[in-house]
């Protein structure tokens, strides 16, 4: 007869185990990569890729140069107005996609010339916001 502490001595052995492949499985994250449409000037897409790779971080996803998954910035100018001698105001949606997941960030930005347009609108993503949760959420 086994004596009733080696059994739950063996119970907690196996508790342990499950637990511990539990955490590892829940940690084990995909990695991710974020690459910027070409067609976006080189300082916005920095910063977009910084933007992006701080909202893919915040939701506790990996983020690497290697990632085997692209979460890939496609814009779309709406919308491009001369709005003075010196002024030019861009309406972009800007979608990310990863795979089948996607969601779409309107954005504005008004400069001296369209790359300066561009790079006010990348700094009005917010890695915190609304769009970011969801977006980070789906990709879980």
């Amino acid at each position: 007869m086994i004596p009733i502490y080696n059994i739950l001595r063996m119970c907690k052995k196996i508790l342990l185990s499950l637990f511990l492949l539990l955490g590892a499985l829940v940690l084990k994250a995909q990695d991710f990569k974020v690459v910027a449409d070409a067609s976006i000037p080189s300082d916005a897409a920095q910063v977009l890729v910084q933007r992006f790779t701080q909202m893919l971080s915040a939701g506790g996803l990996n983020v690497s140069e290697e990632g085997a998954d692209a979460v890939r910035l496609i814009p779309t100018v709406t919308s491009r107005m001369e709005v003075s001698d010196s002024q030019v105001a861009l309406t972009i949606d800007l979608k990310a996609v990863a795979g089948e997941v996607s969601e779409v960030f309107p954005i504005k930005g008004v400069g001296e010339n369209e790359a300066d347009a561009w790079l006010r609108a990348a700094k009005t993503i917010l890695p915190r916001s609304k769009a970011a949760q969801s977006f980070v959420e789906k990709l879980k």
